[in-house]
């Protein structure tokens, strides 16, 4: 019998990582999970071994470490992720996402493991051009976004000067469930578009549409949403290249549909896909909402031999079947 080869996720009990950990189970892969629960959720984890540990202590992340023997690969999902918060509290972003990123890149490198990074395209700011490449300036304009810049250059340096094979994956926003609903989007608060919509439909509250004079083709923000089962597909790929013969050096890779959609896109969509209106109300812009943000992913495609598939209303549709289905049981 063949042994599977296990790959240590962390915030395993997470939305993106749980929905990760399940389909590289499905695909021969064993996963192992890290969260400590500030966000993730104990019920989501099921099956599965899961260290319950804060990453930002490095005796502790080694430990884990050495307790998984056979890693292969990391996928370093665990972060603190809300942009407003983060403005609010810059110490604990900056301490957390640095600080965990430097621990698990010190024990990817000790373990001979490769490493998969969760980015985002907060690392770029509010670009001038779009869509925005990898080559785009990356100015951060809030500490979650430079917490992310960091963590990357902190990855670099282990590429660098301690051989760690790493990519850097620059989501966009991530949105839906797994096709049969297995895994989930399940915040508290929930603070993403798609999931309010679905709950503005069931009951929940308005939507609130933070301006509607940018300059952008109806005067809403547009943003590149891709699907969770795109973007697990991405890391599959990822740990495929990077298990490849090959360069150590690292990539940031944009990881997106590689088109915009406006709020009142999704607004419309998701009228047609429920089958009904979607409550919301206007309320004044945001400060620091960039107008518009589109990735181009033509560098995804040709590195990860990858592309998206999923639609818009493929995640509406799949996010209200993960909702009112098994989601209930894990309020």
């Amino acid at each position: 019998m063949s042994i599977k080869k296990t790959i240590l996720i962390t915030g395993g009990a997470g939305y993106i990582g749980r929905c990760t950990a399940h389909v590289l189970a499905n695909n021969g892969y064993h996963p192992v999970l890290v969260d400590n629960f500030s966000t993730g959720r104990r019920a989501m984890v099921g099956e599965l071994t899961c260290f319950d540990l804060d990453l930002a202590d490095r005796k502790l992340t080694l430990d884990a470490f050495r307790k998984s023997p056979g890693i292969v690969g990391v996928i370093h999902f665990a972060a603190k992720a809300l942009v407003g918060e983060s403005v609010e509290k810059p110490y604990e972003y900056l301490r957390n996402n640095v600080l965990s990123t430097l621990n698990v890149a010190e024990a990817s490198t000790a373990a001979k493991a490769c490493l998969v990074h969760s980015s985002s395209c907060a690392v770029y700011g509010i670009p001038k051009e779009l869509p925005i490449c990898e080559s785009t300036p990356r100015v951060p304009v809030s500490p979650y976004g430079a917490a992310k810049a960091m963590a990357e250059d902190v990855i670099a340096q282990f590429v660098r000067h301690k051989g760690l094979k790493a990519l850097n994956l620059r989501y966009f926003n991530p949105a839906g469930s797994l096709g049969n609903a297995q895994y989930g989007e399940l915040h508290d608060p929930e603070t993403h578009l798609i999931p309010n919509v679905v709950s503005a439909f069931l009951g929940g509250k308005p939507i609130r549409i933070f301006g509607d004079d940018y300059p952008t083709p109806d005067g809403t923000c547009v943003r590149d949403y891709i699907h969770i089962e795109d973007l697990v597909a991405a890391h599959v790929a990822a740990l495929e290249t990077l298990a490849a013969p090959g360069g150590t050096g690292v990539e940031s890779l944009n990881i997106g549909a590689g088109k915009g959609v406006s709020v009142h896109d999704v607004l419309e969509t998701a009228a047609t896909v429920l089958g009904g209106n979607i409550p919301h109300e206007m309320a004044p812009r945001r400060p620091g909402d960039p107008p518009e943000l589109v990735a181009d992913i033509r560098q995804a495609k040709s590195i990860l031999r990858w592309e998206p598939k999923k639609s818009l209303s493929d995640m509406i549709r799949d996010h209200h079947a993960w909702i009112t289905g098994r989601a209930k049981n894990l309020l």
